[in-house]
This record gives C-alpha cells, structure tokens and sequence, in this order.
C-alpha cells in the first residue's frame, strides 16, 4: 500500500529486537514451525510481531487452549485473519466447546 520500504524495515527491526520474537525463533530454531501439538510459528515469516498460531479443527483448537485453562491459564490474547471473520469463527465453533469443558468457568460472552 502507501507504506515505504524504509517504514517497512523499521517495523521489522522494531519487532526482530523484542523478547518475545527472540523467543518464538528460538522456539522455531529448535521445533521447526510446528512447536506444539497444534502450535504453529508459520506466521511469523508473513508478518511481525510474536505470533505462535493454535491451528486444527474446532476440537483441536478448544483442546490447545483447554491445557493451558488446566495449568492455571485465564487470558489469552487471540487475533486471526481476518479479525471480525475468526471472531466469529472462535465464538461459534470453539468457544462452546470450551463453555462445555468449564462449565461455570468461563465469563459470559459480551453481545
């Protein structure tokens, strides 16, 4: 689009130079893409920022999140592409099968 190439660089130093990127390569340096049972780092080569991606089916994905939720994980930070699309996507295939698996665990959904 109308972003320079210099902009460009800049960003990818500003990222390259965070822990959490360090990390994610390090991860990838040592695992390949594929870190996890359904952890994926692919994204990362596309665009910046730290990005360790939960890839499946809406099992597997609820599956992913639901052994964090069992060491004691309450947040998470989910992003996809596109935003508004895998919103949606996550509340209606995987976010019942983690109401399931807490039931009374979970906040409520916001409408």
């Amino acid at each position: 689009r109308n972003v320079t190439d210099e902009f460009r660089e800049e960003v990818r130093v500003m990222y390259a130079n965070s822990a959490a990127n360090q990390r994610v390569r390090q991860l990838a340096d040592v695992y390949g893409k594929k870190i996890g049972k359904h952890l994926w780092t692919g994204l990362t080569q596309a665009r910046p920022g730290a990005g360790i991606v939960i890839v499946g089916t809406p099992e597997q994905c609820a599956e992913t999140l639901q052994d964090y939720i069992d060491i004691g994980c309450h947040s998470f930070c989910l992003s996809g592409y596109y935003h508004d699309e895998e919103a949606e996507r996550f509340g209606k295939w995987v976010r019942p099968i983690l109401e399931e698996r807490n039931h009374g665990r979970l906040k409520p959904m916001a409408r």
